[in-house]
Formats: structure tokens, C-alpha cells, sequence
């Protein structure tokens, strides 16, 4: 399975890959499966895909996850972190280059309207 075919996605403490080419889900698990917490608590959060793992920030929770069938590779609580928001970003982060290359298009797209 290669990650850039997917879009992953994050809500209610439930994750997902959605097939870029008909937006099909090819899997889809609920973190509250392989942490010991309610649903309720799993609020916003973020991802990162790098090397075939997806890295999930969630309420003071973090996940790694295998790309190919969203099973449980790590799970880490971050005990004395508390329970708020995490933001991820790694070496060759698949997500961080994508929004950098957005933002660059974004400016060169404003120059380019200035300019005309």
C-alpha cells in the first residue's frame, strides 16, 4: 500500500484512510480500541504520516500506527503532559511538506495577482 493514495483522516477519536481516487474508506479504527478511554475524551487532535506510520496527537495522547491497516504499532500517554492539544512535526514529514508546498503556492499565487 503506498500512503500517498490515501487521505487520513481524524475525528471523534476515530481514524481512517479514505482512498484519494473514489473516496472509499480502505480502513477505519476507533483509538478508544487501544487506549483505556472514552470516546468522549478523544477531542481534536493531528496527524502525521512518515514512513508508512501515522503519528496521532490527541488529548494529551499519542498513537503510532501502521499506514497499511491502521493497527496499533505504539501508544504513549505522555504522563504529566495533561490533556491538551499536540502538535506533531518529524523528519520528512509527509503532512509538513505538503503545507509548506501549499503556502508557497499561496504566495506566489498573491505576487502573481499584485503584480497583474
Amino acid at each position: 500500500m503506498r500512503t500517498d493514495q490515501y487521505l487520513y483522516i481524524l475525528s471523534k477519536g476515530r481514524v481512517a484512510a479514505i482512498s484519494k481516487k473514489d473516496g472509499s474508506i480502505f480502513w477505519e479504527i476507533k483509538l478508544k480500541d487501544y487506549a483505556n478511554v472514552s470516546s468522549t475524551s478523544l477531542g481534536y487532535g493531528q496527524i502525521s504520516v512518515e514512513n508508512n506510520k501515522l503519528y496521532i496527537g490527541i488529548s494529551g495522547l499519542l498513537f503510532c500506527l501502521n499506514a497499511k491497516d491502521g493497527s496499533l504499532v505504539w501508544f504513549n500517554e505522555l504522563k504529566g503532559w495533561g490533556y491538551n492539544f499536540i502538535s506533531i512535526a518529524g523528519a520528512g514529514n509527509e503532512s509538513a511538506a505538503a503545507a509548506s508546498a501549499a503556502a508557497q503556492a499561496a504566495v506566489t499565487a498573491a505576487v502573481v495577482t499584485t503584480t497583474t
